[in-house]
Parts: structure tokens; C-alpha cells; sequence
């Protein structure tokens, strides 16, 4: 019958135009939703529906049920050990008093449940699962993202494919790497980069030169710009975003943060100052019987001296210029390295006729008491290169304050977690199920009688290779299993 063609033919187009506009994804498919009140097949056929198509639709109902159960199944066994794991961290940043962690923990859980639900049977858009579960945001109101990759990481840090490990620093939108870049990472960058100044070779000050772990001292005679192009290697070589710390995201991390009152227009030479407070305390020299960083000091004084130069009295790190990174104990924050060892570019303008950068620290080359303080600062223009300077990079999560290449931060989560940016797995996984029970439609011939088929499963390939450790919610290698597997579903970036 005409009808009856006319009718198939106008049902092929509906479930074409869908297709290719989930296809297209983003707000082409957010606008054939709102356009077509069902998606793409009615939950049930009207008596003027022809008994062809009504078949068809059977079959895209049947399979579409089949994959909608199979998923709801093997979502839960993914998200319910993480809600687990979230659970747990939960429970330690409110004992710690890191209520904003905290709360920033309770955001993903509650997002977890909102979002995990089983799909509808022909929308494929999520449903509630439990009385707990938070209502759908309303219009123009703001989602929370998934992020397990990032939550793991407020706890534990990240380490990068250099080895490079960083942590959390309270206050902050960004991860510290816990020491100051080395030789061994700059040189992975020099091995990348041809045609870069080569000064950053030099590990010979002052007629000593270094000749043990060379590889681990921080790399100096780097200047400001050389550690901008550094840092937008390392952002394209892992797909995250990395910078050098602000003035006041390092005076956060070295623990005088709560000294200092920024405004919008203050610089790092208006900024207050406090007067007593060092990286390992409030007196000087210090005290205490074993070395808190690598000043100028007896062994230098020893081995590498120079006229008129300043040396700490009754102080001995044991380096006449230079130590490897980590060579003293870390500060509350994990950090090494944030008094002494080398200056350490930050991002900021010192002031604002904008002609030099700011750096931090002291070095091995100062002793005296002013240059240690916590609040001091020098600045020098970004080309210029220091036998005592060098950097530290930090890494923006996400919403963070971020330079260019600018980007969201996907790629690696810990050891082997990857991601995808910008990727909506519900809308995803919703349109791989209805990919497969349209393409189960295409295979049924209009007049042929109906076949033997299997059930399509577009999730098996993937889930079987995914396995969570039992019992090992508070390890490394629980949280980084968690986080490989949550975010490939999640498909958030840190």
C-alpha cells in the first residue's frame, strides 16, 4: 500500500536526520531533541501505524532494551567502588579540616549519581536511580563535571611522564611540582627542541664543578623566556597545561600566603613583605642540628669562595654550590627546595613599567638574612640567564588560571589514566546504543522473515578488560585503577 511506503519511507528519513545529528554531536544534537518530542521511535504506535513499521520499531525497542540493561549493569560495577573511594575521601578531608577538598569531593559524588543513571528506553537520556539522587539541574543552570582524575589527584598528586611529581597546594588552582625542574628534564626538552641556547650545559660556578647526580641538580642559566617555552613543550608533550607559579601562588605554597592582601592591581613589589618568617621558620641562622636547604655556607666558602660574597656563620649543607633537588626535608606541603638551591622564575611582572620578571627563593649564592625571607623577591628582564636561577612548573586543574597553549587539561591522569577532552560519555554511550539497534534495523530486509541475530553489545570489547583491585581503596594503585577506568567513561580531564 502507498501509505504504508510513504510511511516507512518518512520513518528512514526521522531515524537518518537523528542518526547523523548524534553523528555531528554538541548542539545539533541538543536541538533534534528538543525539536521531536520522541527519540527517535515512540514508546508506542498509533492505530494508523502500518504493521511493516510497527515491526520495525519492535525491533529497535527489543534490542534498545537489551543494551539499555546490559549498561545501566556495567556502569554501576564501574561507578559504585569510585562513589566508594569518593566516600572514603570524603570522610579524611573533613577529618583534616580540608573542608573546601571536602566539599569539592561531595560535588563529584552527587554529579556521579546524577549522571549514572540508566537511560530511559528510547530517549537514552538518564533517568534517576534512588531518592538521593539530585533533581536535573534547571535551563542555563550549571552542571557539575565529573572529574575523578582530579579528585584522586587533590589527594595524592600526579606524576607526569618526566617523573616529575606534583601535589596540591590549598588556595591555589594548581598542582606544585614538589622540586625545581632538573637537568634531566630540561634536557629532555633540549632533546626535543633543536636550535635552543645551549648555556643550560654549564654545571661548572665559580670554578667548581658539579660531579655527582648531575642529572638530579636543578637546571640553572635559564632565563624567563626559556622557561615560557619549556613549560609549552611539556603542555603539548603530555595534552595538559603547564605554567610557571604566580608570585602569589608561590607565596601561598611557601606558606606566607595568609601574610599577604592582593588586590586586582597589586604587584609583586607592592605586595606586603613580612620580616621574620623563613621557609623553615622564624629564626637565623637556624638552628637546628641538621641543614634545612642549600645557602652560602661553609662548603662553599670551602671550595667555590669569591670576594665579598656573604656566607651563612656555623652552616654547612654540604654543597659548595648546587644540590640535587630533594636533598632536604620537604616543607608541610610536600615541597622541596622553595628556600635555597636556585632562584625560581615566576610568572608575574615585578612591578608595573613591566620590564622585568619576578623570581623566588634565594639560591646557593646568598647567605645573609634579608635575601632568605620568605617575602623577598628579586626581578631581572626575561632574557637574562643566572648561574643561580632556574624555575618550577605548576599544573593548572581544571578552572585553573591557565597561559598559553591554553586547553583543557586532558590526556594522562596518574601512571596510565587517559581522557578525552571535551567529551560527553553519557551523550556518547547513549548514541553508541542507539547506533547499535538502528543498525540492527538496517540488517532486517523489509520482507524478508525474521533471523537468528546476536545481540548487540558495543560495551563488551572495553569492559572486559576492565577490572578494579578489591580491598585497596586507600593504595596508589586502587585510586589510579579507579581513576584509568572511571575516566574513560567519564571522559573528564583534569
Amino acid at each position: 500500500h502507498l501509505d504504508a511506503i510513504l510511511a516507512l519511507e518518512a520513518e528512514k528519513q526521522t531515524v537518518e536526520r537523528v542518526f547523523n545529528s548524534f553523528s555531528a554531536g554538541g548542539a545539533t544534537a541538543g536541538n533534534e531533541l528538543k525539536t521531536r518530542s520522541t527519540n527517535p521511535v515512540p514508546e508506542t504506535d498509533d492505530e494508523k501505524t502500518p504493521a511493516s513499521l510497527k515491526a520495525l520499531r519492535g525491533i529497535y525497542r527489543e534490542q534498545f532494551a537489551k543494551l539499555t540493561t546490559t549498561r545501566a549493569t556495567n556502569l554501576k560495577a564501574l561507578t559504585d567502588p569510585l562513589d566508594k573511594r569518593l566516600a572514603a575521601m570524603e570522610t579524611d578531608f573533613t577529618k583534616k579540616d580540608r573542608l573546601a577538598d571536602a566539599k569539592v569531593v561531595r560535588g563529584y559524588r552527587e554529579a556521579l549519581a546524577e549522571q549514572s543513571g540508566p537511560l530511559s528506553p528510547l530517549s537514552g537520556t538518564s533517568v534517576p536511580v534512588a531518592a538521593t539522587t539530585p533533581p536535573t539541574p534547571a535551563q542555563g543552570t550549571e552542571r557539575t563535571t565529573i572529574n575523578p582524575a582530579a579528585t584522586l589527584a587533590l589527594k595524592d598528586g600526579i606524576t607526569n611522564t618526566l617523573g616529575m611529581k606534583f601535589l596540591p597546594v590549598k588556595g591555589t588552582d594548581v598542582l606544585f611540582c614538589i622540586y625545581e625542574t632538573r637537568y634531566s628534564d630540561y634536557a629532555a626538552y633540549a632533546a626535543e627542541s633543536p636550535g635552543i641556547d645551549g648555556a643550560w650545559k654549564n654545571q661548572s660556578y665559580d670554578g667548581y664543578a658539579l660531579t655527582e647526580r648531575k642529572e638530579e641538580h636543578p637546571v640553572v642559566y635559564v632565563s624567563w623566556e626559556d622557561a615560557q617555552k619549556f613549560c609549552a613543550w611539556l603542555s603539548k608533550k603530555e595534552g595538559k597545561t603547564y605554567r610557571l607559579p604566580t608570585d602569589q601562588e608561590w607565596s601561598i605554597a611557601v606558606g606566607i600566603g595568609r601574610t599577604e592582601k592582593w588586590k586586582k592591581d597589586t604587584t609583586p613589589a607592592q605586595v606586603f613583605k613580612d620580616q621574620k618568617e623563613f621557609p623553615w621558620g622564624d629564626d637565623f641562622p637556624p638552628k637546628g642540628k641538621e641543614p634545612v636547604g642549600n645557602y652560602s655556607d661553609e662548603s662553599r666558602k670551602a671550595k667555590a669562595p669569591r670576594d665579598g660574597e656573604t656566607y651563612m656563620e656555623r652552616y654547612d649543607d654540604g654543597y659548595p654550590t648546587t644540590a640535587p633537588v630533594m636533598s632536604y626535608k620537604p616543607n608541610k606541603l610536600g615541597l622541596y627546595d622553595l628556600g635555597g638551591n636556585v632562584w625560581e622564575w615566576c610568572e608575574d611582572w615585578y612591578d608595573n613599567a613591566k620590564t622585568d620578571r619576578v623570581l623566588r627563593g634565594g639560591s646557593w649564592h646568598y647567605g645573609d638574612r634579608g635575601t632568605l625571607l620568605s617575602s623577598n623577591r628579586t626581578h631581572f628582564q626575561p632574557g637574562v640567564r643566572h648561574n643561580n636561577s632556574g624555575f618550577r612548573v605548576v599544573l593548572v586543574v581544571s578552572g585553573g588560571k591557565a597561559r598559553q597553549p591554553a586547553g583543557r587539561m586532558s590526556g594522562q591522569c596518574p601512571r596510565s589514566a587517559r581522557t578525552l577532552a571535551g567529551w560527553n560519555p553519557f551523550q556518547s554511550r547513549a548514541k553508541n546504543d542507539r547506533h547499535a539497534a538502528i543498525a540492527a534495523i538496517s540488517k532486517r530486509s523489509l520482507t524478508a522473515e525474521p533471523e537468528e541475530r546476536r545481540q548487540p553489545n558495543p560495551d563488551a570489547s572495553s569492559l572486559e578488560k576492565m577490572e578494579l583491585p578489591e580491598d585497596n581503596a586507600g593504595s596508589h594503585q586502587g585510586q589510579d585503577a579507579a581513576a584509568t577506568v572511571v575516566t574513560g567513561w567519564m571522559g573528564t580531564s583534569i
